[in-house]
């Protein structure tokens, strides 16, 4: 009888200590598989003026997507309604994407805003993505010289990319208004043409005349192209077109030569 109940008493204890075994080993496979992030959403409008930042500056209207490699994990998640601490496995690169607006081929006040982070987390480890969101898209505006009216009438601009079906056109009464391309990561090629008319409003057809330039465009960078006669060499029938990069980025310069004795003395 004694034996029986010494028997059952180390049975249990085994069966305990199995039971135990079990537990932890699954706990050190669950903290080794396993990390956390925490999302710290900000935003740099830096050069836009003429849209409402009031709705860009507020993060809780930003969408988010968080991928694991190629496999998406969630996508297109407002920011607000991410959970406080988010659980991710450890050692594996995962991307987080977050934006807001209109990622449009072309439009005025179109402005569209991402930013993005590709992270890996340690076994155990809490960590706090930061991601800044910027725009990311293209900024032109047209700039008609006060001495412009002297010799012309208007001057058609003409706006074609890869993303675009139909050029997009600014004239005079376009003037100062924020046109938003899309660019992509890399940037992208614009072909810019150009209609002059004269004071009459008809069109101006000179021989030699360059009425197409390319300008490659790149995301989060603001061109004004400022339009005005070249008054320096009045002889030659000179039209500066100037394409003035903001934010301090280095100048580049389109000049669109009208030949001959075109601009009156």
């Amino acid at each position: 009888m004694k034996m029986k109940n010494y028997l059952k008493i180390l049975s249990s204890v085994v069966l305990l200590a199995s039971l135990g075994s079990c537990s932890n080993e699954e706990g050190k496979e669950s903290v080794s598989e396993q990390g956390s992030i925490m999302v710290d959403l900000s935003t740099d409008l830096s050069y836009s003026r003429s849209v409402d930042k009031s709705a860009y500056q507020n993060v809780n209207n930003y969408k988010v997507s968080l991928y694991k490699g190629e496999e998406p994990v969630y996508t297109d998640r407002l920011y607000e309604d991410l959970e406080l601490e988010q659980s991710v496995d450890f050692g594996v690169p995962y991307t987080l994407t977050a934006y807001y607006g209109e990622d449009v081929a072309a439009g005025y006040d179109k402005l569209y805003v991402k930013g993005s982070e590709t992270f890996t987390v340690s076994q155990g480890d809490k960590k706090t993505i930061s991601i800044v969101c910027k725009p990311a898209n293209a900024r032109m505006i047209v700039v008609y010289d006060g001495k412009f009216e002297d010799y012309f009438q208007n001057c058609t601009v003409s706006i074609m990319t890869s993303y675009m079906d139909e050029a997009w056109e600014m004239d005079k009464a376009d003037a100062g208004q924020e046109l938003y391309l899309k660019t992509g990561d890399k940037g992208v090629q614009a072909t810019l043409t150009f209609a002059l008319t004269d004071k009459n409003g008809d069109p101006v057809s000179v021989d030699g005349f360059e009425t197409s330039k390319v300008v490659d465009l790149k995301p989060c960078y603001s061109y004004t192209l400022t339009i005005k006669p070249d008054e320096t060499e009045i002889q030659g029938g000179k039209l500066g077109l100037d394409i003035i990069v903001d934010d301090g980025v280095t100048e580049e310069d389109v000049t669109v030569d009208i030949p001959g004795d075109y601009i009156p003395s």
